[in-house]
């Protein structure tokens, strides 16, 4: 049921988007999958797309990811659907459905609420409300990215705090660098490693390469 409330409402965001926009798609390799500090799998292909565009004055958007392993653990789809306005000079808001179901069995569908700054880091902050069940997700981040010339240079941080059940809840931390260089204008490649631990997990380390397509 929850898949086909998100479903519904991405078609209805995407029959009333502005045709002219902008998208995005991307087709990697993964050492691991973390979903908020909890390992998903092991070695994985992972794909994704998104598109964005003009609607009312704001930036409407839709995005699928997929997780496939190819070791062990279990697939992962997460669909999003956001509506975001941008304040120039300062920063944006953004609020969301976000769908994630993992093939294990797992599924849930989560309210996203966003705010980001425009100021040295970006930093923003990310709520997430479970709409079955009275859990929620915080994440604030912060990221710079440095032209090096050859090629562009990455760096992450992010600190969540997300609730396992009524009673508990685990905070999760993550580090991350990666360096992409374009292979034309619409296509580049990007190789990444970022630093996982959390209280659930002994802290990884994971290793990333994939080819990002603009459109």
């Amino acid at each position: 049921m929850k898949t086909k409330i998100m479903i519904l409402a991405l078609s209805c965001l995407s029959i009333n988007a502005a045709s002219a926009g902008q998208g995005s798609a991307s087709v990697g390799y993964a050492s691991d999958y973390f979903l908020r500090g909890a390992l998903v799998s092991e070695e994985s292909v992972q794909s994704s797309a998104s598109y964005g565009a003009d609607l009312a004055g704001m930036n409407a958007s839709l995005s699928a990811f997929t997780n496939q392993s190819v070791s062990s653990g279990t697939d992962t789809y997460v669909f999003n659907g956001t509506l975001s306005k941008g304040f120039d000079g300062l920063g944006s808001v953004s609020l969301g459905l976000e769908h994630t179901e993992l093939v294990a069995g797992d599924a849930f569908l989560d309210v996203r609420l966003g705010a980001s700054l425009d100021v040295l880091l970006s930093p923003s902050l990310v709520i997430e409300k479970n709409v079955d069940e009275d859990f929620y997700t915080f994440e604030v981040s912060a990221s710079h990215n440095l032209d090096l010339e050859v090629v562009n240079l990455g760096l992450s941080a992010l600190y969540g705090n997300t609730d396992t059940s009524a009673t508990t809840d685990i905070d999760y931390y993550v580090v991350g660098a990666s360096l992409s260089r374009s292979i034309n204008d619409s296509a580049s490649v990007v190789a990444g490693v970022d630093f996982v631990d959390s209280d659930s997990i002994d802290s990884e380390s994971i290793f990333s390469l994939a080819l990002s397509l603009s459109f």
